[in-house]
């Protein structure tokens, strides 16, 4: 005969099972108090981007000296970039219009005027033959970002002094403009 409450064994086996329910319920609690593992990457990203000086016009460029004609010889206009501080120079090959058939025992020098560049100068060129004059430098990093650092001047050529008088022959000589990004 059974009663309402179950057997003895029944009641032994649901004892068994409730006490075994109960143990889970404490090892779940458990489980959840253990912090959760975690793990993170750093990933380090770098690049590099050249610097890039740009004059124009591209040369080289041939002009004709008209070594009797004292006054201004004419204009050049220059434009130049860069995307770093930078310096433009300007400098003379011989130091002034080199005589070719006196092996340089004539030369006459001459002047640079330069204007709407960083310095309104005038430059000698015996002065710019051994050092370079500065025609303009740039190292403000904030300028050449938001300006994008692009600059434009002019150049005129005239002769200190030259009378209508000349040495006939040849007369040659090199200015040289140079941009370079000073990083």
């Amino acid at each position: 005969m059974s009663s309402i409450h179950g057997s003895k064994k029944e009641g032994a086996t649901m004892k068994r099972t409730l006490t075994a329910l109960a143990g889970l319920a404490v090892m779940a609690g458990t489980a959840s108090a253990i912090p959760a593992d975690s793990d993170d990457l750093k990933i380090n990203l770098k690049g590099t981007v050249d610097s890039v000086c740009e004059l124009t016009p591209d040369g080289p460029l041939d002009y004709d000296v008209n070594m009797l004609d004292y006054g201004n010889q004419g204009l050049l206009a220059i434009a130049y970039s860069c995307n770093s501080p930078y310096t433009v120079t300007i400098a003379s090959k011989n130091g002034g219009m080199e005589h070719q058939e006196s092996s340089g025992a004539v030369n006459i020098p001459y002047d640079i005027e330069t204007y709407g560049f960083f310095v309104s100068a005038t430059f000698d060129s015996a002065a710019i033959a051994g050092t370079p004059g500065v025609l303009d430098t740039d190292n403000d990093w904030t300028n050449i970002l938001l300006n994008g650092d692009g600059r434009i001047g002019n150049m005129d050529m005239r002769w200190q002094g030259l009378s209508n008088f000349a040495v006939a022959g040849t007369y040659k000589d090199t200015l040289t403009i140079k941009i370079k990004a000073d990083l």
